[in-house]
């Protein structure tokens, strides 16, 4: 499951660049060291199979959760949440972390918790290696194209099935 450890540490460096009012931005864990506030604590907290494309790999959606705590000491301490919370949902819009084998995140949403605001959304994970299913036909030799782009001259227009996937 190296991809779900993989996701984990382009998150937390993802956020750290996107939002540096963050004082500390880490993967939760039992036994953790206190956070510097305001922090960002993220981990899975559910997981689904989804139906499988055809190529191999499963799919596992993943449901996230970001713990965002504001620094108590501030007199704006839940406004502080709340920017924080805006700025983690902005930079979730479609997110790929940079990372091949995620689709885009999606189902994002926040809510107040009394001394923090936690972000949840999915993100869909792709497991193991692509396959190619028909040895007789090597990847690349099958090739699409799209009316009315078809025929002789046109054939630097199509498309292999890997460059749609």
């Amino acid at each position: 499951m190296g991809e779900l450890a993989t996701l984990h540490s382009a998150l937390t460096d993802t956020i750290r660049a996107a939002i540096p009012e963050l004082a500390s931005v880490d993967a939760y864990t039992e036994g953790s060291t206190p956070p510097t506030f305001p922090a960002l604590r993220h981990g899975i907290v559910r997981m689904m199979a989804d139906p499988a494309p055809r190529d191999g790999r499963s799919v596992l959606i993943t449901t996230f959760e970001a713990y965002i705590t504001p620094d108590a000491s501030r007199p704006q301490a839940r406004l502080q949440g709340s920017l924080l919370a805006a700025q983690m949902m902005d930079l979730l819009r479609q997110q790929l972390w940079g990372l091949d084998f995620v689709e885009p995140s999606r189902d994002v949403r926040a809510f107040f918790t009394g001394s923090g605001w936690r972000v949840r959304w999915d993100q869909p994970v792709l497991m193991g290696e692509l396959q190619w299913h028909w040895p007789d036909e090597p990847p690349g030799s099958l090739k699409l194209g799209f009316s009315p782009e078809t025929g002789a001259g046109n054939e630097p227009r199509y498309l292999s099935p890997e460059d749609l996937a």
